[in-house]
């Protein structure tokens, strides 16, 4: 699988003049007009692209959503320019979504210092800074909003950083085909310092994202520029620049544009034209996606067998977020990086906002060498380069016992951003969204496509019900409807024990993980988890379990004097894991033609390496995430939402295509493309 981002962010070098500005040295060039950066910034970029009229104009046209991408994110002083005037705007439901690319972001301090030269601004530069992410490359999403109690539950702005190169981000976005950008800033350092920001191939990823109507603006009239937007369908014009600078570019792309790249779907969705769309499942990963699509403007329905919401796996009253960690760079790694990061800003940012609480601790994570006893048979258990300090770090056995405030004995990683909280308070807060209704008690059996809408119904009861998108969220389950028969989904049934704390256990300052988990005190107990049963779907409590996993405990943690008081207290969980432990996120694929292409594989072409799949119109699956689905539901969530919204992707190309249900099918089919006994003959 290709996979390109650099895993080491190179963070930008500033030097402080006396003035207070930032220069840098890698560029040799200033961030900033010293005449006034902040209002070269609103007559280049704001003013330029006329940005208030046009939030006005669709909010009256009933569109649901403006894009702006950038290219040089720099102090961020554009973005929170323009976050101001969209507060001041405060055009209706219109939903604003700015994306940034920058190689080398300011580190946090340098960003907070450079900041504070604009007071005006000193409300969202307060919030930019405490989601800012000045630690891992690839794509950040940030969620930053208003007080839900005064103004509505919707985010005011979607933010996405994209620390790496810029082409190479953008090419990642661009081939998922689903983004339209309505304006772009070049703001990158000039081309003279800074060619790669202006070359050819990067102004083409920015045609490939745009669509009629698209503006751009620049500080820059550079004749070759200038030219290769011309050819690329743009109507360019030199405009009064600002301050010293005589001129400034502004261009927007013509609807008779002469490329040859394939027509980009349109991402606006009218309101009113809106599909009804049901969520089949009301454990975290149903929750979450059902919110997703609620804040985008969808009215919501989720259907669920359970008496109450997160009645599966979902269930228990803690649960731990931590980062599941992977040996080396890849396109799972960064998944896995990236959910956790969001998943931390997100929980975050929904308890700062006044949405139902959910007991979200951010206490760290402290997971020790042992964790890894039966899973790491090479390699130290401490040693993960290509992840930043800020995200985990190694720790001696001494750091540990400070860290966690009991006695440890072993040497381990520690997360900072990590902790614990209630899943079911946390898919409550999720479903009180008031765009969200919630059917409990009711088990869909059969659902079937009449051709232009899902009929989902339970022949025993009566239940029937109609949904033009459908998402199933169903766990292990998914494979007992004939849709999702397919789908490499198994049970693993977990078992978590609770304890009574004691002298010693109340100290607990944070989750440890040895060969179980440890969470602190909630209330007058500890939860230990978790057994690990694959293929089992018995929700009982078991002895054998309970005793295991306070054993395990006892053993890692002598001096907590932890025990049971003789009850079997505890809960039993039946996640879904899937066959190579990344969820399965996207379309379904319609099983009756892999069928038809593995009856016919003796006949594929050996140069047959992919196929494209068909999949069921409307029906859509976020299932498999196993015993991380705290940390992976959220980032699964907004990718599926975005997919449905037609709107840019919080992950890149080729994260999506780990996460794509057909990915099995795909691998199955390359393998079998490179036996020798294949034909020429490919299927249709």
């Amino acid at each position: 699988m290709n996979f390109s981002i650099d895993p080491v962010l190179e963070k930008a070098d500033i030097q402080w003049q006396e003035s207070g500005e930032p220069f840098s040295r890698h560029y040799q060039d200033i961030y900033f007009s010293r005449a006034g950066g902040l209002a070269e910034t609103h007559h280049v970029f704001l003013q330029a692209n006329d940005l208030q009229q046009r939030w006005l104009q669709a909010e009256q046209t009933n569109t649901d959503s403006f894009t702006i991408a950038e290219l040089g994110f720099g102090t961020g002083l554009n973005f929170l320019a323009t976050w101001q005037l969209w507060r001041r705007t405060r055009p209706g439901r219109l939903r604003l979504h700015y994306i940034s690319c920058e190689k080398y972001p300011l580190a946090a301090a340098d960003l907070s210092k450079v900041l504070s030269n604009w007071p005006e601004l000193a409300q969202e530069a307060a919030a930019l800074s405490a989601s800012y992410p000045d630690h891992s490359s690839g794509y950040h999403r940030l969620l930053l909003g208003r007080n839900p109690t005064t103004e509505g539950i919707h985010p005011e702005i979607t933010l996405d950083l994209y620390f790496g190169d810029a082409a190479h981000m953008l090419a990642e976005q661009a081939r998922q085909g689903q983004t339209r950008i309505d304006a772009w800033f070049l703001d990158g350092f000039a081309p003279r310092v800074n060619p790669e920001m202006w070359q050819e191939s990067l102004l083409e990823q920015i045609r490939a994202l745009s669509g009629p109507g698209s503006s751009l603006s620049s500080y820059s009239v550079t004749g070759k520029v200038i030219r290769t937007l011309q050819v690329l369908g743009f109507q360019v014009e030199k405009r009064k620049g600002f301050g010293l600078k005589r001129q400034m570019l502004f261009a927007e792309l013509m609807p008779a544009a002469p490329v040859k790249e394939a027509k980009i779907e349109g991402a606006r969705t009218e309101l009113a034209a809106r599909p009804r769309i049901t969520v089949l499942g009301a454990g975290l990963a149903g929750s979450s996606t059902a919110w997703q699509l609620a804040r985008r403007g969808y009215q919501v329905i989720v259907i669920d067998a359970n008496k109450q919401a997160a009645g599966g796996a979902s269930g228990n009253p803690q649960a731990v977020l931590q980062c599941r960690l992977n040996r080396d760079p890849s396109a799972e790694w960064q998944f896995n990086l990236h959910s956790y990061l969001y998943a931390c800003r997100l929980y975050t940012w929904l308890t700062h906002t006044g949405h139902k609480p959910f007991h979200w601790h951010d206490c760290g994570v402290l997971t020790l060498a042992s964790a890894y006893r039966h899973t790491r048979k090479t390699g130290s258990a401490t040693n993960y380069p290509h992840y930043d300090a800020q995200v985990l770090h190694a720790v001696t056995a001494e750091q540990a016992s400070n860290i966690a405030n009991i006695r440890v004995d072993e040497p381990g990683v520690f997360m900072p951003g990590g902790g614990w909280l209630n899943p079911v308070l946390l898919c409550e807060s999720y479903l009180s969204h008031p765009d969200i209704e919630l059917i409990c008690n009711t088990r869909i059996e059969q659902i079937e496509h009449d051709g232009a809408c899902w009929h989902l119904s339970n022949p025993a009861t009566g239940f029937t019900h109609q949904s033009e998108i459908v998402i199933l969220a169903t766990s292990h389950e998914i494979t007992t409807m004939a849709q999702g028969a397919g789908l490499p989904v198994s049970p693993l049934r977990g078992q978590v024990s609770f304890v009574p704390t004691t002298a010693n256990s109340g100290k607990l300052s944070c989750v440890v993980c040895a060969s179980r988990y440890l969470t602190p005190a909630f209330g007058d107990d500890h939860s230990i988890g978790a057994s690990y049963i694959k293929n089992s779907t018995d929700t009982e409590l078991s002895e054998q379990e309970q005793a295991e996993n306070l054993a395990a405990i006892k053993a890692d943690f002598p001096g907590l004097n932890l025990d049971t008081p003789g009850l079997l207290a505890g809960r039993a969980g039946i996640r879904g894991g899937s066959q190579d432990f990344m969820p399965l996120v996207g379309q379904v694929p319609d099983n009756r033609f892999w069928q038809e292409v593995d009856g016919g594989s003796q006949h594929l072409s050996g140069h047959a390496r992919e196929v494209k799949a068909n999949h069921y119109p409307g029906l859509f699956v976020n299932v498999g995430h196993g015993s991380h689905g705290v940390a992976t539901t959220a980032l699964c969530a907004d990718y599926l939402a975005a997919m449905i919204s037609k709107e840019a992707s919080p992950i890149p190309a080729s994260v999506a295509r780990c996460l794509d249900p057909t990915r099995f099918q795909q691998r199955k089919l390359r393998k079998l493309s490179a036996s020798p006994r294949l034909h020429s003959r490919a299927p249709k």
